[in-house]
């Protein structure tokens, strides 16, 4: 016999260790998230009670998955890249990632750092999934959540005007996976009513946050309440894919999430 019994032994521990790592040792993918305040990660110290959808959505993912969350106040498609922000991001995309990309609120904003007309809005997307694919991640594009705009008891959007409209356009040209967080939301706070969808976004009285000492009625940011709300809805979205997305959302959260309340 040529093999001694140490030799055995541990080929046998080299067979069991590269089993496990086959089975356990997997390469854990990313998701990237690209957006503005609304998915940004916001603490009680640095943002008060605001809270981003983005920072909530793993409560509602396995382990299998990661968030790395890059969205920054303030931040349209125009922005996002002309800050820098953007080139780090797709700097760090590897094969197999997926980045999520929400804009929208600041692209519709009258300031002219941060205003993307409909062309370049369309454009400023079509470059990130280009970008996103030459990499070999996956793009994901999610509308713009709701502004809760009411007047006389009915919900009136008219802030975001045409970006999620060209969005959804968009990714049905580009074959790009959609989660219409957009639609979502408004059916949500339609659904609902004015009164009941107050404490969803951040409206607070005086006193209560360092922040907004004299209190907020903020129909665009959300707190704890409404981001989780949001990120069970996108959770819901990415289920609906029936991708590979879907194989890391616990199912049986988000429909915990979407039956309160």
């Amino acid at each position: 016999m040529t093999n001694s019994l140490p030799q055995k032994i541990l080929s046998g521990v080299f067979f069991a260790t590269a089993l496990l790592c086959a089975t356990s040792c997997q390469t854990q993918h990313t998701i990237f998230m690209a957006g503005d305040s609304t998915s940004e990660y916001a603490t009680q110290e640095k943002k008060g009670y605001i809270r981003g959808w983005a920072q909530m959505l793993p409560l509602y993912l396995t382990d299998d998955v990661k968030m790395d969350i890059r969205s920054r106040g303030g931040r349209s498609t125009k922005s996002f890249i002309a800050d820098g922000i953007w080139d780090k991001l797709i700097a760090d995309v590897k094969k197999g990632d997926y980045v999520f990309i929400q804009f929208g609120h600041n692209d519709a904003s009258k300031k002219p750092e941060r205003h993307a007309s409909y062309a370049d809005y369309k454009a400023n997307l079509t470059r990130m999934i280009n970008e996103v694919r030459a990499k070999g991640g996956i793009p994901v594009l999610l509308t713009p959540m709701v502004q809760r705009t009411f007047r006389n008891g009915i919900l009136v959007d008219d802030r975001l005007k045409g970006y999620p409209g060209i969005m959804r356009k968009l990714a049905k040209e580009m074959d790009v996976p959609l989660i219409d967080c957009h639609q979502k939301t408004r059916d949500f706070v339609i659904t609902i009513g004015d009164k009941a969808s107050v404490p969803y976004y951040r409206h607070l009285g005086p006193g209560i946050d360092p922040f907004k000492p004299d209190g907020i009625a903020d129909d665009t940011h959300m707190m704890e309440k409404g981001a989780k709300r949001v990120a069970a809805f996108v959770a819901e979205g990415m289920l609906e894919l029936d991708n590979k997305l879907s194989k890391y959302v616990i199912e049986e959260n988000v429909v915990e999430e979407l039956s309160k309340e």
